[in-house]
């Protein structure tokens, strides 16, 4: 009997390589269909994460890296999908460019690596992909360069095997990164165009604005350095944070400022008051976002905020 189940798994690998190649060979990757024992497709990506786990416990070199592609289902979400292949949702993520964990509607196909890691776009777009970028700077060289096909098109990457989401990735992606600056406020004013209190001339407002009275503690909404401290004509007295991945934030109008140029700070702690500095037509808090230089909309990474 053990001697049969031997050779009747032996048939449904090489049945499963025979398929990998006719795929292949049709410029298509593989694909999962039910993620389940009767899928022959997905019997062989186990067998391929799992010879990677063993070797990778062994200090041997790892097995070569195989896509697979899968069909995602309306009930299906980013970490039950990644729990079903046993792949970390941060490889899924970063194979797929998914700056978030929800599975868009329009996805034709989720890709799916045979080798856990990470993968970095060479020509990075979100925000996600640059905080990887900038995070992974000293070790880029290091990492194995490949070419995937999405979407009929080529997508350079590098990869980094056995790779997970650091820390500040894994808020960012989850959109814990920052928290807010100024609590139980409400937004007086969006981020994006808008007509100038002003002036009343429509204006690009490169923030958000948190209504709270004079006085109101702001604190720092990361962990960062103090680069800039002062008063400006527009935004009255400031703050201005660095912090990992190019990111950077800005809090104006303030009526006290009670950090000091190149103070590190943690995250929530106090930097100011809320004032009415500058050219501002009441109390509150202007609190931007920027990621190398580009506004951000905060409204997408303080949690709880919606428009």
């Amino acid at each position: 009997m053990q001697t049969r189940l031997h050779r009747a798994e032996f048939h449904i690998i090489a049945l499963a390589i025979l398929l990998l190649a006719a795929t292949e060979a049709a410029g298509q990757y593989p694909r999962l269909t039910t993620l389940g024992s009767n899928d022959v497709i997905y019997k062989q990506h186990q067998a391929d994460v799992a010879e990677y786990y063993k070797t990778s416990r062994t200090g041997r070199d790892l097995p070569d890296l195989a896509i697979y592609r899968y069909k995602p289902r309306e009930s299906d979400t980013l970490i039950t999908v990644a729990s079903r292949l046993m792949v970390p949702y941060s490889s899924l993520a970063s194979l797929n460019r998914m700056a978030h964990s929800e599975i868009p509607d329009d996805t034709e196909y989720l890709l799916v690596p045979s080798v856990p890691g990470i993968f970095v776009p060479e020509t990075p777009v979100s925000e996600l992909e640059n905080l990887m970028w900038d995070l992974r700077g000293n070790r880029r060289d290091e990492a194995q360069r490949i070419t995937v096909t999405a979407d009929d098109e080529a997508q350079r990457f590098r990869f980094f095997p056995g790779s997970d989401f650091d820390r500040v990735e894994r808020l960012a992606f989850l959109r814990l990164l920052f928290q807010r600056p100024v609590a139980n406020t409400v937004i007086s004013s969006h981020f994006g165009y808008r007509n100038s209190p002003i002036t009343a001339r429509p204006q690009f407002h490169g923030g958000v604005d948190f209504a709270a009275p004079t006085g109101t503690s702001v604190v720092a909404a990361r962990e960062g350095r103090v680069t800039d401290t002062g008063f400006h004509s527009l935004y009255g007295n400031y703050v201005l944070l660095r912090h990992d991945g190019g990111y950077e934030t800005f809090y104006g109008h303030l009526h006290e400022i009670k950090a000091r140029l190149n103070d590190q700070v943690s995250s929530g702690m106090m930097i100011g008051t809320v004032g009415n500095s500058g050219r501002s037509t009441g109390p509150h808090l202007h609190f931007e976002i920027r990621q190398h230089g580009k506004h951000r909309d905060p409204l997408h990474h303080l949690p709880g905020l919606t428009r």
